[in-house]
């Protein structure tokens, strides 16, 4: 049986926002019953429901089929009462679609207003979230929901996976939709326990899953004891940098350490958190984010101070504002004897943007060094302005620097450059123009790359011979005429210039595939010297299936004449290379590939390049094993051997990556990489960089997860055996499982990844 209205459930939450008569009537007894609970004459329920739980797995899944677009339909029901617009449904009812199913002991709704209200042992589900309750009141059209003494279960896909595992919120009352749900005297916990291991109580919540979770006048209550009470809680969802619990640890420049962040909410979308560390070694450290957020701007602030033994002093903005003929972004960094990145020095950034309606953009940067008797400063103004219309588009950017510092000596230069083009019949017209001009006067000054102008026609076989010319003779030329200035000669040369290049491909319909280019270009010059080059290259390609594959490839390269630029000047080369691959079945490969130089034969060198040979074996999506070896033909041996190994599966990542240096007879590099590696409840993970030159490993890391239900407690260290900053840390924190923040495990001082590679051959 179906209803006569469509309905639709398009979110992972619901809320009401307005009810029919008959609902009120029920609204009004739950809003009796919750003032009989504030005035502590009635006790609340205590459990959410007296038969049915939110992780009862046996009404946990939606039935094939249901969607957002199938229509609403009566599943069960004892006793079905339609009076015009209004439906009952008595003695255990349940319906499906549009994407939710809804059990409940009776349902009474209004098709026309499309609002129903689940009545007892309620339980709403989606494919995002589930709801339970005393009662539910959802409105289709509106898209909400109110339910009363009731839990949802939130899944990791309503918040776009920025939480890890479900989430659950029970309490009084709960409201919302699917950008921002509310809860009253509710408990939010991450633990799937029927008695969570811990809980937070607030007065209220409110829940926004794709961007954070804010609790006011909460309590952090930890196997049955309540360990914190705070005013307010913010912890924002899919900022993976945001520690929201204390770290301890202890690094070569810090001592021991205690870092604690503590957020919280502010007017409107604005945001606060207050930095408070300790550090043996330097002092107390104290700061402030501040991140703001309206119609027509946003930004964010952030102050760090360090006062002991290092006075560092960080500041950093950025501020963007929105203006009906455009917008404006500001950002500044200031960096005082920060002993990260610059023990003993100032340094600060400026820069600032105004970008207008129209395409046009002006922008201001200065960085400014001092340390001691020396400083050093560069500051650079730039407006860009592009525009096009009925086939013509022109390019300007100009940008004026000036350098300079405790040397006394100022450099001041403006650059200049144009270009513009046009569409006619015969191809693309074009104007370009380039110039450096120093101002004031500049020791040592010569431009790079002056041209002042160059006017160019640029065609194609389309547009000179018809469209039917592609498939037979495909061309591209350019024909043009300019100065130039020579940074080596230093002087100014005029250029005319013509360009022809050709590009086909021929294929039949076995397995042969042949391909084509070449290319002939005239330059004559001002102080009577001229150059043509002439260049050519071929492809063939034998290919059966994916099984095999053979590629024979030629180019040539040969100027004629002299040129006083040295933007035309180029080598010479005469160069065949083949390489081929043959899979023996699905999960293996072999190739191997090397060339032949007969501009080297002519000088009488060695013609073969270096010969390689490469293999590959994939066992599925779990394991993977590739090797890639070199014969070096000048010195006639083996020159490098590289290995590389995956083992992957749900649990276990781990990778080794080898390079054997044939020349010094030893191993180069040996890394390796594993994560994943569970003793009971304990995970463990290591990241290993050994160089074979230097007998000593450069970095290595180490990470141990210990699982505490819902929470992880992790310790890694970290020993950096050379490169900046080198020593060793330790750290310490426990996190949220399902609210995960970053650590520095797999990362090196400066942010980048380590694993298995060596930087070579993969």
């Amino acid at each position: 049986m179906k209803l006569g209205t469509r309905i639709a459930f398009t979110m992972g939450a619901f809320f009401v926002v307005s009810s029919t008569p008959a609902q009120s009537s029920g609204l009004a007894i739950e809003r009796m019953l919750r003032f009989l609970v504030s005035q502590k004459l009635l006790s609340p329920p205590q459990q959410v429901l007296p038969v049915t739980d939110v992780r009862t797995p046996s009404v946990q899944s939606l039935p094939p089929g249901t969607n957002d677009e199938s229509e609403i339909q009566i599943v069960k029901a004892s006793s079905t009462k339609i009076v015009g617009n209004s439906l009952t449904l008595t003695g255990g009812a349940e319906i499906v679609g549009r994407g939710f199913r809804c059990l409940a002991d009776s349902i009474v709704g209004d098709r026309k207003t499309e609002i129903f209200r689940c009545i007892g042992n309620v339980r709403v589900i989606g494919k995002d979230s589930t709801v339970v309750g005393e009662s539910v009141t959802v409105n289709f059209k509106d898209k909400t929901f109110v339910a009363t003494y009731g839990k949802a279960q939130i899944r990791p896909n309503l918040t776009g996976n920025k939480i890890t595992d479900d989430a659950f919120l029970s309490g009084t009352e709960a409201s919302g939709n699917s950008k921002k749900i509310f809860g009253k005297v509710c408990e939010f916990t991450t633990c799937k326990e029927e008695k969570p291991h811990f809980h937070l109580d607030s007065k209220e919540t409110v829940i926004e899953p794709e961007k954070q979770v804010t609790f006011k006048k909460v309590k952090l209550i930890l196997l049955g004891k309540t360990l914190i009470e705070l005013p307010v809680l913010w912890i924002p969802l899919g900022d993976r940098t945001f520690k929201y619990l204390p770290q301890v640890g202890q690094t070569p420049d810090e001592g021991f350490y205690v870092k604690n962040t503590y957020g919280f909410p502010m007017r409107g979308q604005d945001r606060g958190a207050v930095r408070l560390d300790y550090m043996e070694k330097l002092g107390t450290g104290l700061g402030g984010n501040y991140f703001y957020q309206n119609n027509n701007s946003n930004g964010a602030a952030r102050l760090y101070s360090v006062f002991g033994n290092v006075n560092t002093f960080s500041l950093n903005n950025q501020h963007e504002q929105r203006f009906d003929w455009g917008d404006v972004r500001l950002d500044n960094d200031v960096q005082k004897s920060n002993y990260l990145i610059a023990p003993e020095s100032s340094l600060t950034n400026t820069r600032a943007q105004i970008r207008f309606k129209g395409n046009t953009n002006l922008g201001y940067s200065r960085q400014e060094q001092s340390s001691g008797s020396f400083q050093n400063y560069n500051q650079t103004l730039t407006l860009n302005d592009s525009r096009r219309w009925k086939g013509t588009s022109t390019n300007l950017d100009m940008t004026y620097s000036k350098s300079g510092g405790t040397s006394g000596t100022t450099r001041q230069t403006l650059d200049v450059r144009f270009q513009g083009s046009s569409e006619t019949s015969l191809g693309t017209a074009g104007l370009e123009y380039q110039r450096t001009v120093p101002i004031g006067e500049v020791a040592n000054f010569f431009p790079g790359s002056d041209r002042t102008p160059v006017l160019s026609l640029r065609s194609d076989s389309t547009k000179l011979l018809g469209s039917d010319a592609l498939k037979t003779v495909p061309f591209r030329t350019e024909l043009s005429m300019g100065e130039f200035l020579d940074p080596v000669i230093k002087s100014r040369i005029s250029r005319g210039m013509f360009d022809f290049n050709y590009n086909r491909s021929v294929r039949d319909k076995g397995p042969w595939r042949w391909e084509s280019n070449g290319g002939f270009r005239q330059n004559v010059y001002s102080d009577d010297t001229a150059q043509y080059r002439l260049n050519f290259g071929n492809s063939f390609t034998y290919q059966i299936d994916k099984r095999f594959t053979a590629n024979l490839r030629h180019s040539y390269l040969r100027p004629f004449g002299y040129s006083p630029l040295a933007i035309d000047r180029t080598g010479q080369n005469n160069l065949l290379t083949f390489d081929m691959s043959f899979n023996t079945n699905s999960r293996s490969q072999f190739g191997i590939q090397t060339g032949y130089d007969m501009e080297r034969v002519s000088n009488g060198s060695t013609g073969w390049q270096q010969v390689g040979i490469r293999s590959e074996y994939r066992l599925g999506n779990s394991f993977s094993l590739r090797t890639l070896s070199s014969y070096d033909t000048f010195q006639q041996t083996w020159s490098n051997l590289r290995v590389d190994t995956t083992w992957q599966t749900p649990k276990l990542s781990a990778s080794l990556g080898a390079r054997y240096d044939g020349f010094n007879k030893s191993w180069a590099n040996i890394n390796a990489f594993v994560e994943g590696v569970e003793i009971g409840k304990t995970r463990f993970g290591a990241v290993f960089n050994y160089n074979g030159f230097t007998k000593q490993f450069d970095s290595q890391q180490y990470n141990v997860v210990y699982d505490l239900h819902c929470f992880e407690a992790i310790l890694t260290v970290s020993d950096f055996g050379t490169g900046f900053r080198a020593g060793q840390e330790v750290g310490f924190f426990i996190r949220l499982k399902a609210i995960p923040f970053d650590s520095n495990f797999g990362r090196g001082r400066l942010g980048q990844a380590l694993g298995s590679g060596t930087g070579r051959d993969f």
